[in-house]
């Protein structure tokens, strides 16, 4: 399952969670998340207030407690998420779902 992950840190921790991070090898950054955690990726706001991050692991457990290691010094949410594929899929599964009727002229071929 895909994660959304959001942070932002206060100013008052700031500097505490940046020497942190800035210290950490790649091989830090691997253990902290966990071996049943991988990152699809991972970006901060210029101003290095805030970021998120795009994880992916079936143990819910073992990201609860990667959350727990920067908890301290971060504000964090975590949401499920689903990738365009599984949100058509579940969309046409829908008794709402009016399907577009084959040779239908699109926005795109209309131009």
């Amino acid at each position: 399952m895909l994660y959304l992950i959001s942070w932002s840190i206060s100013q008052a921790s700031r500097v505490d969670c940046w020497n942190v991070f800035g210290n950490m090898t790649l091989e830090d950054d691997l253990k902290d998340a966990g071996e049943s955690i991988k990152i699809v990726g991972r970006w901060h706001r210029l101003s290095g207030s805030s970021g998120v991050c795009i994880c992916e692991t079936d143990d819910h457990t073992a990201l609860n407690s990667w959350m727990l290691n920067w908890s301290p010094i971060c504000e964090i949410s975590v949401e499920p998420v689903v990738d365009d594929a599984a949100s058509r899929a579940a969309l046409q599964d829908k008794p709402f779902f009016s399907a577009k009727s084959e040779g239908a002229e699109t926005k795109e071929n209309a131009a």
